[in-house]
């Protein structure tokens, strides 16, 4: 039996590597599980794919997709560069500084590491070719920083491990500041050691008077992260429900105030996120029942055997399933590894203590590092085709910027406060 599972599951990867849809790919490897599965009714199939998908928390990932596209369209992303070209352009290497402060400052608003790759990315790196910066860096830089979207607020990756974990979404939420602070300054360590070694520019200290226009021009956007998290910690909306707050706000700002987007971009802004939104939910589904019936045929209990039987301690248990996951993230989208992966691990959190809130962060963390990677890695073909750069020398130039996240990723594991502080603080339950 324990031989039969195991061939099911090779052909799974196989089907993956094959390029089939990932939730035809799931939903055909839990029909396989099935019928070598005594016991299971066939009729749980329709049931499993609809339950999957008919969540509350859910309904965030539609409208944060629609908030990250309205945002791009708009002159939204335009002035949240320009304000942080006042605030940090002035250090070594300008404007390296000024891509990582904008990522984090978007990704308090977007939710996804594309979303910000595509929308800041050819804004970034068009400015910092344009001033003397290298292209490889700036493409590097980009890609480094888009990483942050999905750790700091809000987090689609976050909402879907919320809903196959159980873990809280607030919660989760809350955990990813610290670390995204800490990824962000590691990253801009790096920047300043390339810029004093490469001669980078950077702009002239601003006057009083040049910050107050900047802070002027990017006051509103910036107001949305604010609206974000103080409406979520105050308890006048959940997450899910801030989701909808967010598109409202961008619309707001798009229609009312800047005046930039039109009836034909938004029906097209439309289009674009119930295809997006369709994608993400039709591999939820898959997952759903493919996770039910790898639950029934005990799979979790022998992986949990399995890595019980080779591991004797908390840390070396972290360490394997970090490399598993970074391997996972270099091969498969990052709402798939996660459908897939959690409940086959959740066992193993369990018996080991880890803290399931601390684990979202550190697996979100993980998977974004793969979204860098070779060879399917998304964000390193969103950013070498906006920056025309070939894939095999981004690889190579991005080897020092992975090291730094890697590092990250290390904090993140093996200091829990990182996470936990923060939400801990608010008193939510982690």
């Amino acid at each position: 039996m324990k031989m039969m599972i195991v061939v099911i599951l090779i052909c799974m990867l196989a089907l993956f590597l094959l390029k089939v849809p990932v939730y035809i790919s799931m939903a055909l490897t839990g029909c396989a599980l099935m019928a070598a599965t005594s016991g299971m009714r066939w009729s749980i199939l329709s049931q499993y794919l609809y339950t999957g998908t008919n969540s509350f928390t859910l309904l965030a990932i539609p409208l944060f997709l629609l908030a990250a596209k309205l945002m791009n369209t708009g002159g939204i992303t335009k002035k949240l560069f320009a304000f942080c070209m006042r605030v940090v352009g002035w250090l070594p290497g300008g404007l390296g500084h000024v891509n990582v402060l904008s990522s984090v400052i978007f990704a308090g608003m977007s939710g996804t590491a594309v979303s910000d790759a595509g929308g800041l990315g050819s804004i970034e790196i068009r400015a910092m070719n344009e001033n003397g910066f290298d292209n490889d860096f700036a493409c590097c830089v980009t890609a480094a920083s888009s990483t942050l979207g999905p750790i700091i607020p809000p987090s689609i990756p976050l909402v879907v491990y919320a809903t196959v974990s159980g873990a809280s979404v607030g919660a989760l939420f809350m955990a990813g500041i610290v670390p995204g602070i800490v990824m962000a300054g590691i990253m801009m360590l790096v920047v300043t050691f390339f810029a004093i070694k490469r001669h980078y520019p950077r702009t002239p200290f601003p006057t009083a008077k040049e910050f107050g226009l900047a802070l002027k021009e990017g006051i509103l956007p910036l107001m949305a992260p604010v609206i974000l998290l103080v409406g979520i910690y105050g308890g006048v909306f959940t997450p899910t429900e801030s989701a909808a707050v967010v598109v409202l706000y961008s619309l707001f700002l798009d229609v009312v105030i800047y005046h930039e987007l039109t009836w034909k971009k938004f029906v097209s802004i439309l289009k674009e996120t119930v295809r997006d939104s369709l994608t993400i939910a039709l591999i939820i589904a898959g997952a759903t029942f493919f996770g039910y019936v790898a639950t029934r045929a005990r799979i979790p209990q022998m992986i949990l055997e399995a890595m019980t039987s080779m591991v004797s301690s908390k840390v070396t248990l972290l360490l394997i399933i970090n490399v598993f996951l970074l391997i996972i993230g270099c091969f498969l989208e990052t709402a798939s590894a996660i459908t897939i992966v959690v409940p086959l691990i959740l066992p193993l959190l369990a018996a080991y203590n880890i803290n399931l809130t601390q684990f979202g962060i550190v697996m979100v963390l993980n998977l974004m590092i793969g979204l860098l990677t070779p060879p399917f890695g998304l964000v390193l073909f969103v950013i070498s085709k906006i920056g025309n750069i070939s894939i095999a020398r981004f690889s190579k130039a991005l080897v020092p910027w992975l090291l730094a996240l890697l590092a990250a990723l290390l904090l993140v594991t093996f200091i829990p406060q990182l996470s936990l502080w923060f939400p801990t603080v608010l008193g939510m339950s982690v």
